[in-house]
């Protein structure tokens, strides 16, 4: 007896955005005491659904496995030289807040819920040089899982 996993489907998109942007923390109004989203925040989620819809149908009612994967390229600074294209990015944002703000902005769009996420990888790539457009890849699989009980010898 044992669980079998299947794939049942890859769906890549990607998407230029003016920033490559990382999840903010919510924030507090100080004057009705109401949390809510930062602005940059928000339109970057907006930006990940609107691709992702643009290139695939939804999938916001798949509650099985969900695998995410990330790749991000962001232009050097105009006063960076030239011959720093190639190089790490090792700035902000963080991967980590990368991935948060994709799983998150592709909830109820790509799976049910990102806690179905049960492995993504965030890889920032190469910086690229001025000019070229900050570029994400996402790849998301989904899986579906059955149990299987072993036939009697």
């Amino acid at each position: 007896m044992s669980w079998v996993r299947r794939k049942e489907r890859s769906m890549t998109f990607q998407l230029e955005l003016e920033k490559i942007v990382g999840k903010e923390r919510h924030r507090t109004d100080p004057r009705t005491g109401r949390n809510y989203t930062p602005k940059q925040t928000r339109l970057a989620e907006e930006a990940v659904r609107k691709a992702y819809r643009a290139e695939h149908e939804d999938h916001g009612d798949f509650d099985g496995i969900v695998t995410v994967a990330i790749e991000t390229f962001r232009p050097l600074a105009k006063s960076n030289p030239k011959y720093w294209a190639g190089r790490a990015d090792l700035g902000k944002p963080d991967w980590d807040n990368i991935g948060k703000l994709v799983c998150d902005a592709l909830n109820g769009v790509a799976y049910t819920d990102d806690a179905h996420v049960v492995m993504g990888g965030v890889q920032k790539g190469c910086r690229t040089p001025y000019g070229t457009p900050p570029l994400a890849k996402v790849c998301i699989t989904h899986f579906t899982e059955e149990y299987v009980k072993e036939k009697k010898k």
